[in-house]
Order: C-alpha cells, then sequence, then structure tokens
C-alpha cells in the first residue's frame, strides 16, 4: 500500500518547504504553478479514468469533454417505417401500367438531445506538516493525489447524476442540489405495491410476482419506438445489492445448473437477455434518504450523458503558520438524457427492501 504520508512529503519539498529540493522534485510544483494548477492533457484523463473506476452507472455513460459551458449533445435516428410503394395504384391508360408515385411521404429524423450546463463543483482536503513520514516510498505525489482524488470525485459525481434534484433545499442538500439528475430528467417512475397510493399507480408487486415483476415493469415501460430499435440489445438494469441479491436467490431456489451457480459463483446476471448490474450508488444511505425509497434503473447507457467543461485544476496553497498545505480542486460538469423517455424509474419502500432477499428463498 502506498504510503501517502511520505509521498506527501515530496510534493511539499517541491512547493519549496525544504531547501534542499532538487529540480526533479519541483518539475510538477513548476508545471502545476505556470498552468494555473489545471491538469495537462494526460493528468486530466487519467483523472477522469479514476473517476470511473469506482463507479458503475457513471463508467457505462456516455463521457464528453465539453467546449462551451452550456452545451447540446444530439444523436440522429431514423423513426418509423421509410419504405413505400413507388407506384400509385392507377394504370396510366396510354402506358397501360400503374403509375409512379411522385409524392412520398418523408422519412422521419429524430433527434434525440442531452443539454448539458455545467456547474462547478470544488473540493479541498490538506495534510499537516506532523503526518510526514519520514520513508519516501510509492508514485509521485501528483498521479497518487490524482488517482485518489479522482475515485473519489467520481463517486460523487456519479450520486449527483443520478439523484440530483435542483428542487432540493440548498441548505439541507448543497450537494444534490447542484443539478437535476438522470433520475430526475426520467420521464417514467414507476411504483410498488406498497409505494403507489392507489391501485392504478401500482406498477408490481415483489411479495406476490417475486423481484422479476420489478424487472419486468422497467421492460414494459421502454417506449416502442425504443423497444424496436437495434439500441435494446444495448439496455441494462441498475439495482442495488439487496434486489441483486434476491434475484439471485431466486435462482438458486429452481434448483437448476444455473441457480446453483449463482450460490457457489460470481456469474454476471441476466434477466431474460438483459444484464441486471449491481450499482454501490444506488445503496448509498445519502441517496436512499433523498425520499426514504430504494432506486432502480433501466435504461441504455449510451443515452445517459455526463460532461466536464474544459478543465480540472488542482492547485497548492501552502499554510506554513498553520504548518500544513491545502490541496483545491476545480470542476464543472453536468449530465443529461439524450432522450428522456429512454430511462425508467422504479421505486421501493424500504421496508420492501428489508424483506425481499428473504422472501426469495425457498
Amino acid at each position: 500500500m502506498v504510503n501517502m504520508n511520505a509521498v506527501l512529503s515530496q510534493v511539499i519539498s517541491a512547493a519549496g518547504k525544504f531547501g534542499g529540493a532538487t529540480k526533479e522534485d519541483g518539475t510538477m510544483y513548476e508545471e502545476m504553478k505556470a498552468n494555473a494548477g489545471i491538469l495537462d492533457r494526460k493528468q486530466y484523463n487519467r483523472f477522469v479514468r479514476e473517476m470511473q473506476i469506482n463507479s458503475t452507472i457513471l463508467a457505462d455513460a456516455a463521457f464528453k469533454r465539453m467546449d462551451r459551458q452550456e452545451e447540446v449533445v444530439s444523436g440522429a435516428r431514423v423513426v418509423g417505417r421509410v419504405l413505400q410503394d413507388g407506384y400509385l395504384p392507377e394504370v396510366d391508360p396510354e402506358k397501360e401500367r400503374r403509375r409512379t408515385n411522385p409524392d412520398l411521404k418523408e422519412a422521419k429524423i429524430g433527434f434525440g438531445q442531452a443539454r448539458l450546463f455545467a456547474r462547478k463543483l470544488k473540493a479541498k482536503t490538506h495534510v499537516l506538516d506532523d503526518d510526514l513520514d519520514d520513508n519516501i516510498e510509492g508514485p509521485q505525489f501528483e498521479a497518487t493525489l490524482q488517482s485518489m482524488m479522482g475515485a473519489a470525485f467520481g463517486e460523487d459525481l456519479e450520486a449527483i447524476a443520478v439523484f440530483g434534484d435542483t428542487s432540493l433545499d440548498y441548505e439541507e442538500q448543497p450537494l444534490f442540489h447542484t443539478f437535476d439528475g438522470w433520475a430526475k430528467q426520467a420521464t417514467t417512475t414507476l411504483e410498488s405495491s406498497e409505494l403507489a397510493s392507489t391501485n392504478k399507480d401500482k406498477a408490481f408487486n415483489v411479495h406476490e410476482d417475486t423481484i422479476e415483476a420489478l424487472f419486468d415493469a422497467l421492460i414494459r415501460a421502454v417506449p416502442a419506438r425504443v423497444r424496436q430499435s437495434q439500441l435494446m440489445d444495448k439496455f441494462k438494469i441498475y439495482v442495488p445489492f439487496e434486489v441483486e441479491d434476491a434475484y439471485r436467490n431466486l435462482l438458486k431456489s429452481r434448483n437448476t445448473p444455473l441457480g446453483d451457480s449463482m450460490q457457489t459463483g460470481n456469474t454476471p446476471l441476466k434477466y431474460k437477455r438483459w444484464n441486471v448490474v449491481y450499482a454501490p450508488v444506488l445503496d448509498a444511505e445519502d441517496c436512499k434518504a433523498l425520499d426514504n425509497t430504494a432506486t432502480c434503473l433501466g435504461g441504455f447507457p449510451d443515452l445517459m450523458r455526463w460532461g466536464v467543461y474544459k478543465d480540472i485544476s488542482m492547485e497548492l496553497e501552502r499554510k506554513a503558520g498553520e504548518e500544513k498545505t491545502n490541496f483545491w480542486y476545480r470542476m464543472k460538469c453536468d449530465a443529461g438524457l439524450e432522450v428522456f423517455s429512454s430511462l425508467n424509474v422504479a421505486k421501493l419502500t424500504l421496508d420492501e427492501l428489508a424483506v425481499i432477499q428473504d422472501e426469495a428463498k425457498v
């Protein structure tokens, strides 16, 4: 394991704390100082990769480095039928054959658009001089810190990208208030039998019909024009741990080779032909506490967009009097859906979530 205290002493030396710093020691600091803390292309790409390592949905979603703070990411697809009869039904008396049809209906091109407006997100950390270690080991501090903070950025950004809601109170939820996430933008939210207030709104019953009823509801809610396209092969269902475990228990109870593999192995899950993926962000307590429900998503990662505007910056601030060094991070980002109806959200009560694993056992 990398000794972070020791590695940090390198950058403190580079920042000029120790008079004996070498030219090589100061290279990273001088480059950062000259670039006003902005990560270069290689550093930027590495930071974004680190953001995706500890995430599931964010890693699957389509990323774009934004050239403008407000940007529209669009995709074009043909909508409906395009071929038509090239002849009219009546026969031309002179040529004794059917007339050519001059009035063809134009094929419609549908443009999905994800409108991204980058919002500023910041982070700060510090290292005390007393925490520095004598033994220097591990990679250069720049790479180590980028790796650690990139992973942490990714976990937080994934949470906002899924659960962000600008209608939340800023004082209570300053992070999730930043921008509307994918779940908020989705046009379809399916409620369980215990959550829905009326029978009409009850989309599935996991007690009577098992956890598969939830999966079926997410699949059936996909719009016909999307379901009939080749996109359907890329449909994914993202679930919290309890839902994944309940499905494994259900398969295990069927006493088949597949059921055995669910108990003894780590076989990736599928329902019918679509992937069922455990997403840790859906397990996060602060995310579930937003509305006291459990969330599952069914959608197409290619149509789930997120972007970072221009640059990511990391700046050092030496506080000699306090014997510490502050590290400031800043970036602007947003998330959006190319087609709002392409993502379906399923909601369960936390009480349902607590019992579905045992209910799936036989």
